[in-house]
């Protein structure tokens, strides 16, 4: 069923006039191409909704809810180490979703997949950081857990799997038989990106109600309105396996050798140093002090140990 604009603005507010047409992943899409779920959607469906403790999931849980779907929350434990504070983010997360789905009155169900994140994503960043890469973990832990092992593990665990619902700023269309990734109408907020690598199988299944919003005129209000425990709760900018004041540098260099080593010019003169290859990545500042012009880091050699920088004003001609 299309949701009645009238339920959203209830919540929300009024509208602003939609875009004609939406930039997408796979073609252009205009706004009546979309629905935030499908029709084929029924109301006695099951809807499983992955929560992380933040505002973004704890509305989309809202949102279901409130159409009447019967919704459970599932929350996905990917790490289980202490942060900088000796606490567990996940530990707090998992609080969080248990608060909302309290006052939503939902089931919420806490699923162990620490050791799967470890074998699927981590052990797999470590090794593109030690070969001076720079890898996307969100990206992978999206595609191999959240839309792999996680579903694997409701249907087996939870039952028959129906349908599965997230807070990413995405849409879906049908095209033909497929169902195709496009962009979030939020474009600061679009999460396109880290759902890219996600078999597009799964989105024949997946529902992701935020895809119309815009994070600041209207999650951030439904949330408060709602009065949900996640509704002031800041967002969460780093990775999750990071904790939030800890620099990335020092988390790595708990797991990765750090071998000190030269950066230098595009001519090969020694213009400072770096603390490990995967302390700096490429396009990122190289932190070289006494110089007008900044440098940037423009590639690096593991074998030498060596990163090259080239200074601000002839960085183009090297990306």
């Amino acid at each position: 069923m299309r949701v009645p604009r009238s339920t959203l603005t209830r919540f929300l507010g009024p509208f602003p006039p939609a875009p004609v047409r939406y930039s997408t992943l796979h073609s252009h899409a205009s706004h009546s191409d979309y629905e935030l779920w499908p029709s084929i959607v029924r109301p006695s469906d099951k809807i499983y909704v992955g929560m992380s403790g933040g505002v973004d999931s704890s509305v989309t849980a809202h949102i279901l809810k409130e159409q009447g779907y019967q919704v459970e929350a599932v929350f996905m434990r990917n790490w289980d180490t202490l942060d900088e504070r000796g606490t567990c983010p996940s530990t707090r997360d998992w609080h969080d979703v248990q608060a909302v789905c309290k006052q939503l009155d939902i089931r919420c169900h806490e699923i162990n997949l620490v050791k799967e994140y470890w074998n699927a994503v981590f052990s797999h960043a470590l090794d593109e950081y030690a070969r001076g890469r720079t890898p996307n973990p969100d990206i992978l832990c999206n595609k191999e857990i959240k839309f792999g092992v996680l579903l694997d593990h409701i249907a087996r665990r939870l039952g028959a799997f129906q349908w599965f619902a997230t807070g990413h700023y995405v849409r879906t269309a049908r095209r033909g038989d497929s169902t195709v990734l496009l962009r979030g109408a939020d474009r600061r907020k679009d999460q396109s990106y880290y759902l890219a690598a996600v078999d597009s199988k799964h989105f024949s299944r997946s529902l992701f109600p935020l895809g119309l919003l815009d994070k600041k005129r209207d999650v951030r209000r439904l949330a408060i309105a709602a009065g949900l425990a996640t509704a002031d709760k800041e967002e969460s900018m780093g990775i999750c396996f990071v904790g939030e004041r800890r620099r990335f540098d020092e988390f790595l260099a708990e797991y990765l050798p750090q071998h000190a080593g030269d950066i230098l010019s595009d001519n090969g003169k020694i213009i400072g140093k770096h603390k490990g290859m995967f302390t700096k990545t490429i396009g990122q500042s190289a932190g070289i002090s006494g110089w007008q012009d900044k440098w940037y880091i423009y590639a690096k050699d593991v074998a030498s140990n060596c990163m090259y920088a080239v200074q601000s004003r002839y960085v183009h001609s090297h990306f």
